[in-house]
């Protein structure tokens, strides 16, 4: 006949468990999150290819910048010329430039914007303005932080980024994301906007370094 468990046995073995499982988890959650951040800059990098491509065919101009107020969170998303010229997947959505989520800002596409046209409500067209900071990589040191408007004058051709883990609208609008490093995602904090962005020189740069 078969010893069965006692009750302490089993309070021993459903402790041990716990354990291992307390200790499992949270690295579980790191590997989870390192793994979809790596998703995140690879599918970036794939945006910034097809937009070098679009740009070498139009004569390096970049797509509009969108701003729609009826499309809310969607505010600069992936420029619908993308999809129509097919160097990215075509929307199942009419109101989406291009089929592409953000992994962290689920069913919105990742967001771009450059230093060229701005499109608002589609009805209007005007520069758009993009924050440098001090600092920046490809500034004369006599240059201080400020907007910057069309590429000509930007060190900044465009910017491609998703919003990140633990997003923070309040504290990235204070620190004018996501050109400025600061608001850069830190696997450390766990934190920031996963960014690839072009300068004017062709080098590309990002959080993905």
């Amino acid at each position: 006949m078969k010893r069965a468990f006692t009750l302490i046995e089993l309070l021993v073995v459903i402790a041990i468990i716990s354990l291992l499982m307390g200790i499992l988890l949270p690295a579980l959650g790191r590997i989870r999150l390192q793994a979809k951040v790596v998703a995140v800059n690879t599918e970036l990098y794939q945006i910034g290819l097809a937009l070098e491509m679009y740009m070498m065919n139009n004569n390096n101009k970049v797509p509009p910048t969108r701003v729609n107020c009826m499309m809310k969170e969607n505010y600069y998303q992936l420029p619908e010329e993308l999809s129509k010229g097919g160097y990215l997947p075509k929307p199942l959505q009419d109101w989406k430039g291009v089929e592409m989520e953000d992994r962290f800002n689920r069913g919105f596409s990742y967001k771009y914007t450059a230093a060229g046209d701005l499109m608002v409500n589609i009805s209007s067209t005007i520069k758009n303005r993009l924050w440098v900071p001090d600092g920046f990589p490809w500034i004369d040191s006599i240059d201080k932080g400020k907007y910057y408007e069309g590429i000509s004058a930007s060190p900044v051709t465009w910017i491609v980024y998703s919003l990140g883990p633990n997003f923070d609208e309040f504290r990235m609008k204070k620190m004018r994301y996501p050109i400025p490093m600061k608001t850069w995602y830190d696997p450390k904090v766990k934190s920031g906007v996963i960014v690839h962005m072009r300068l004017k020189n062709g080098q590309h740069i990002g959080s993905f370094e």
